[in-house]
């Protein structure tokens, strides 16, 4: 319960003096100016009044200085600090909308160049493949060549070979010829000598019936070898026609496969140049991010600038403040020189 007698006018009159004083009212400090009289919840409603109707002569005694002053101070320091957050604000909001752009394109640029490196890979890889199988079918097309000499070299000499037999069997059908008309001879000759020379006649006639069979059997050899020969033959130039196929589709499989090897070579040079293309984005990109880097930086160096203004406003302030309780500290030492004159005077 607050002492009866505390009032309104007390607790404005301490506070009045305690400016007057150069100090801050306080609860604590108008309890003191009243000599320890009244509770704390019965001057603080009454001091808060007091501080709303002399809102100003409380500013000058929490500060030191005018209150229109310390407005107006207070006024450039939160526009200052307004203008400097929105600013600083701003700032980053755009700063971070470009970095957050820059980082999609580049997050972009990756994959694709990530996309393009595989592509890449993909088609040397085909290259490779298609290299190898160019090579290959290039070992087997010179096989089949060599191959193919070969059977060409044996059928010539087979040809060789029949154009011997055939000339042999000529040479035996000439012979045969020849002992049919000596046979005729014989016989002819058998025919007028037949009776002073019939032994030597049938023995001549029995030699020549031998070497007539021997001649048959030879020439019935030659025949089969002619007929073996000619079967040869044939079967030689089957093969070589099927081998000359095989070769044809070789030389067509050897086209396709280095039209495939032009139109991947012509795809890498592509690739080649888009990837250098995006190497070239993703430095321009770089350097678009060390630029924006050095406007943050920059921006970073206003803040700082700013934030060194308002270390001076309020150093200024300061010294304002000390200058105003020095003022009215000579203003409380003018106060008692006064009052010690005017009891002297009265005195």
């Amino acid at each position: 319960m607050a002492r009866s007698g505390i009032t309104y006018f007390h607790v404005a009159q301490a506070a009045a003096g305690l400016v007057d004083a150069g100090k801050n009212p306080t609860v604590d400090g108008i309890r003191a100016a009243l000599g320890g009289t009244g509770s704390k919840s019965t001057i603080a409603p009454l001091l808060k009044r007091w501080k709303t109707e002399y809102a100003e002569t409380v500013a000058e005694a929490d500060t030191g200085l005018p209150a229109e002053l310390v407005q107006a101070v207070k006024g450039v320091y939160e526009k200052v600090q307004a203008e400097a957050a929105q600013l600083r604000e701003q700032q980053q909001h755009a700063h971070e909308a470009e970095l957050q752009a820059l980082q999609e394109q580049l997050r972009s640029l990756q994959t694709e160049h990530a996309a393009l490196q595989e592509k890449h890979q993909a088609q040397l890889r085909s290259l490779e493949a298609a290299t190898v199988q160019i090579q290959q079918l290039e070992d087997a097309r010179h096989e089949q060549a060599v191959t193919l000499a070969g059977l060409r070299s044996e059928n010539a000499g087979l040809e060789q070979r029949l154009s011997d037999r055939t000339a042999a069997t000529a040479a035996l059908t000439e012979q045969l010829n020849q002992a049919r008309a000596q046979f005729e001879h014989y016989q002819e000759a058998v025919a007028r000598q037949r009776a002073e020379e019939r032994e030597t006649a049938e023995g001549r006639q029995n030699r020549l019936e031998q070497e007539l069979a021997e001649a048959r059997q030879q020439v019935l050899a030659q025949q089969a070898l002619s007929s073996e020969a000619q079967a040869h033959a044939q079967h030689q130039a089957k093969e070589n026609a099927r081998l000359q196929k095989r070769l044809q589709a070789t030389d067509e499989a050897l086209a396709r496969v280095r039209a495939t090897h032009d139109q991947t070579a012509y795809q890498v040079t592509q690739l080649t140049r888009r990837h250098q293309a995006l190497e070239q984005r993703h430095l321009a990109a770089t350097e678009a991010l060390a630029e924006y880097r050095t406007g943050l930086a920059a921006a970073d160096k206003e803040c700082a600038l700013l934030r060194e203004r308002l270390a001076q406003t309020e150093e200024q302030l300061a010294a304002l403040a000390q200058k105003r309780i020095d003022l009215l500290q000579e203003k409380a030492v003018l106060r008692d020189q006064l009052r010690q004159h005017r009891d002297a005077s009265n005195n």
